[in-house]
C-alpha cells in the first residue's frame, strides 16, 4: 500500500480491498485483525505504517458457506 500525501504529511491508507468478512479474527479481504481495523483511526502514522508492512494473515480466505 502506498502512502498518499496530504498537506505535506504522509497519510497511510488502509490495505482494505472492500471484501470484508471476519473469519477466525481476521478479515478475509485484507488479512488484518479485527482490532487493527477497529483501532485504525486512532493509530499514529508510525503504527499504521508498521501494520501495513507486517506480513498479513492469509487474506482472501473463502469463508464457509
Amino acid at each position: 500500500m502506498k502512502p498518499s500525501k496530504s498537506n505535506s504529511a504522509i497519510a497511510y491508507k488502509t490495505d482494505c480491498i472492500g471484501q470484508c468478512h471476519r473469519l477466525k479474527g481476521y478479515c478475509t479481504g485484507c488479512g488484518r485483525t479485527s482490532e487493527e481495523i477497529f483501532d485504525w483511526i486512532i493509530l499514529s502514522e508510525a503504527e499504521k505504517q508498521a501494520i501495513l508492512h507486517t506480513p498479513r494473515h492469509d487474506s482472501n480466505i473463502q469463508a464457509d458457506k
